[in-house]
């Protein structure tokens, strides 16, 4: 694959089902329109190195392809070997080369770029990943699947896995970008459930089910339109450990309460699938009733915050929409799903007042939109001034807004 190379992926938000998923209820998650993750690769200065840049994170990290060289030879592995347990050999051979950065985020992401990099293209040196995201880190937004995605489609298309050619990304090579992604957060998390890497690189929303047997079934929802958001990050920090046995704790001691609190979460998911399969301008106030009672079961369930109860609050006392916490709560985000006749000038007083009044963060985004994609590199070449410009350390990431895929002048690849 020629340099350079551009890949996005999307954040994720829960829009129904958290905390009732853990309990094997139906739940759905969608992408998040303008939060993205892009990866820019090019040339490294030195040819004998690889290089991985993420300044969110304060990450800039060199490997000596000497370093590199001499890694166990996987021989027939594919991804599905990987997804079942990642290989022991592997992970000795990459110890050493992690353990400057034991103890942060910075190892997380480097063993996670190190496991695909030598898995997928091991034999080829000189090139530099940049990572800037968008997303918020460690806001349950989805950012480390979002990272995923885009190392995985980034390295497949540099080792040759994935087709060179500017084309849209077909079946088949979405199901190798999820599966290499989902290895990707096993790197990170342990235990991921797939779902988030399932919607960075699919997008729009998906709707899962967690199995009896502790698997994850899933069901892609496409082709509806984007829905008007505002996300707001409290920044209030929350233990969705804490969270999620509070829950549990609840269930045992109150069951014919709490129960059917949580089937009655599964059928808003169930029905909210329904609608967002078929949305239309008849059935879009039912979407929004849907999350204001989602809401309501949750603060029930005892893992909302005054925090997140302030912009409830405040949406609808200025009756722009509806809103509900989304991930695991006690803190974290909230998302307005906007009214379709919502006065321009209330949606800009009441993103002002949460800044202003609280310290929050909003963002005007969309439910929905696109998965991973991806620019060739003969139009990267020809708009590069711009793109490297935006990958400087010193360029705000807002700025990353001009790269949107399906509003900007570039041809981004899905």
């Amino acid at each position: 694959m020629p340099l350079p190379l551009l890949t996005s992926a999307p954040g994720k938000v829960i829009i129904f089902g958290e905390h009732s998923a853990v309990f094997n209820e139906p739940a759905i998650a969608a992408s998040v329109a303008s939060l993205r993750t892009y990866l820019l690769v090019t040339e490294a200065e030195n040819a004998d190195i690889v290089e991985l840049d993420f300044p969110d994170i304060g990450l800039d990290h060199k490997w000596h392809v000497s370093e590199l060289s001499g890694m166990p030879d996987l021989g027939e592995l594919g991804p599905i070997d990987h997804c079942k347990e990642l290989s022991t050999d592997l992970n000795a051979a990459l110890e050493p080369l992690l353990q400057s950065l034991h103890g942060s985020l910075k190892y997380h992401a480097a063993y996670c770029f190190l496991y695909l990099y030598v898995s997928l293209c091991g034999a080829r040196s000189g090139v530099k990943f940049s990572v800037k995201s968008s997303l918020p880190i460690g806001a349950g937004l989805g950012s480390s699947a979002s990272i995923a995605v885009c190392l995985a489609l980034a390295i497949g298309k540099l080792g040759g896995h994935l087709s060179s050619e500017a084309q849209k990304l077909t079946k088949d090579e979405l199901k190798f970008v999820d599966r290499w992604s989902f290895i990707g957060e096993k790197c990170i998390h342990g235990t991921p459930s797939g779902i988030d890497n399932a919607v960075a690189t699919y997008g729009n929303a998906v709707l899962f089910q967690r199995q009896a047997n502790a698997e994850t079934r899933s069901e892609q929802i496409s082709d509806f339109p984007q829905i008007p958001m505002i996300l707001t990050n409290t920044g209030i920090p929350r233990s969705t450990k804490v969270l999620v046995s509070g829950v549990k704790d609840l269930l045992t001691r109150q069951p014919d309460i709490a129960v059917p609190i949580v089937k009655s979460m599964g059928i808003i998911a169930s029905r909210g699938a329904q609608i967002l399969a078929d949305l239309s301008a008849s059935n879009y106030t039912e979407l929004c009733e849907l999350v204001r009672i989602n809401h309501g079961l949750l603060v029930a369930l005892g893992v909302s915050h005054p925090g997140l109860e302030v912009i409830k609050g405040l949406g609808d006392s200025m009756a722009i929409g509806a809103t509900k916490l989304t991930g695991a709560g006690g803190g974290g985000c909230a998302l307005t799903i906007l009214k379709q006749d919502a006065p321009e000038d209330a949606i800009t007083k009441f993103k002002t007042s949460l800044e202003s009044a609280h310290g929050y963060k909003t963002y005007v985004t969309g439910l929905g939109g696109p998965g991973c994609a991806f620019i060739a590199s003969d139009q990267i070449l020809q708009n590069y001034e711009l793109i490297e410009s935006l990958f400087d350390n010193n360029v705000a990431v807002s700025n990353l807004s001009v790269l949107l895929p399906g509003k900007s002048s570039l041809q981004w690849i899905y």
